[in-house]
């Protein structure tokens, strides 16, 4: 049976939660197909309340083929990377392999590194945090410049104590264009991808911010001029989310 990696990591998983009498939280919709029989038991018991667990943890997505001669892919990693899951708070012991899907938000699991295909995610809940390769996706509610808001996957890069900054990975279908005069560009059906920025300040709910240099420092207020020559004398260049990291470390000790 496929997903026999997983399987048994979920199994670990629900046995934790159902001993720390988590269940009654997590009631969830979504249905992975789990051979419960063929893991056998743990103990010689497993109870109904596990085993809705283990449904639980993950969703069988069903997938439209992709259109044909498409340029790009769903992912900016299509490899399936060993990660690790934080539920509320603790880390799991046990690592799988996961991928993220930048077009559907979405985290796939797979039972090998070698696997190319999976319709197996992770459930989207604030208490799932994936690790996978380095990169920590928390499922969060976000709003754009504009003030309009949606909720999904953000990458957590810096960690400060007042301030907080994200990822948002997208990957966007644009539709093939065809060239109508000499002066036009024809083009394929493709996958665009962007990377946007995110900031968190004392908790509230992550906010785009322009990724530029004016955006940046005017974000610190009263610590703006500060944070300018520390730019300036450092050599930082706000195109490197390394640079962004050190303005916000320099700017989290004034």
């Amino acid at each position: 049976m496929r997903f026999t990696l997983f399987k048994n990591i979920i199994f670990k998983f629900a046995l934790k939660i159902y001993k720390m009498k988590y269940i009654s939280a997590f009631i969830i919709t979504a249905v992975v197909t789990v051979n419960l029989q063929s893991q056998g038991n743990i103990n010689g018991a497993i109870t109904g309340a596990t085993q809705q667990a283990l449904i639980d943890f993950g969703n069988k997505s069903s997938r439209a083929p992709q259109p044909l001669n498409v340029q790009g892919t769903h992912y900016f990693d299509a490899d399936f990377n060993e990660a690790t899951l934080e539920y509320f708070g603790k880390e799991l012991n046990d690592t799988g392999y996961m991928r993220y899907n930048a077009f559907r938000d979405e985290i796939e699991m797979a039972d090998t590194p070698s696997q190319s295909e999976s319709d197996v995610i992770l459930i989207k809940s604030a208490d799932v945090i994936p690790q996978i390769n380095g990169e920590r996706y928390e499922y969060l509610p976000y709003r754009l410049e504009s003030g309009n808001a949606y909720i999904g996957y953000l990458i957590n890069i810096f960690d400060g104590q007042k301030d907080k900054l994200f990822l948002k990975k997208k990957k966007t279908f644009m539709e093939a264009k065809i060239a109508r005069t000499s002066l036009e560009n024809s083009f394929p059906p493709r996958y665009v991808e962007s990377v946007e920025l995110y900031i968190s300040s004392n908790g509230s709910t992550p906010v785009k911010l322009k990724q530029s240099k004016k955006s940046i420092i005017n974000y610190f207020g009263d610590n703006s001029d500060k944070v300018k020559k520390f730019i300036k004398s450092e050599k930082l260049k706000v195109s490197e989310l390394s640079s962004i990291i050190k303005i916000f470390e320099f700017a989290g000790n004034l």
